[in-house]
């Protein structure tokens, strides 16, 4: 299972990164990583 993020763009052409899973943007797709593995990484491990 992966999580794609969906990719949001800004008035100012800035791309953004929404998680599918809770709906938290963020900046960076570091940051969005992190998100990731830190709160749904649950759903990855067996």
């Amino acid at each position: 299972m992966r999580l794609k993020a969906i990719k949001i763009t800004s008035r100012d052409g800035e791309t953004f990164f929404k998680c599918p899973r809770c709906g938290k943007i963020f900046r960076y797709s570091k940051d969005y990583t992190r998100h990731v593995n830190k709160a749904h990484g649950h759903l990855f491990k067996k």
